[in-house]
């Protein structure tokens, strides 16, 4: 019987995607769009499809019938506002500094090191 630990050949092999992400990824290929692009959708201001059940009651309450109903819902600024730093992360990541330390005086690494800088964004 063997101990607790690491064992090899257990565990999900590198790369494979669990199954609840599967899941996941299957379902919202079915749907057409994935988080980020409804987000950004709906940052956008294009209307989304909702549906909804609309229930009706007779006079005593008791139910008379039921329908899906399908309709373009179209969100206001702030909720346009919030979906948009949502989305932003996916398409433009946060820019990390870089730090270039030499070792000795290298001229030509420098020099490298200047054309480079002269042609990054200001």
């Amino acid at each position: 019987m063997a101990g607790g630990g690491r064992q090899p050949g257990a565990g999900r092999p590198k790369g494979a995607l669990s199954k609840v992400t599967a899941k996941a990824k299957q379902a919202a290929m079915e749907t057409g769009l994935l988080p980020h692009e409804w987000l950004l959708k709906v940052s956008r201001g294009d209307g989304i499809t909702h549906k909804r059940w609309v229930v009706k009651y007779d006079g005593k309450g008791k139910e008379v019938s039921r329908e899906l109903v399908e309709e373009e819902i179209y969100a206001d600024f702030s909720t346009r506002l919030d979906a948009a730093k949502a989305a932003s992360p996916f398409y433009a990541p946060k820019l990390a500094v870089q730090t270039v330390s030499m070792v000795g005086n290298s001229d030509a690494v420098a020099a490298t090191l200047k054309d480079i800088a002269e042609k990054l964004p200001v």
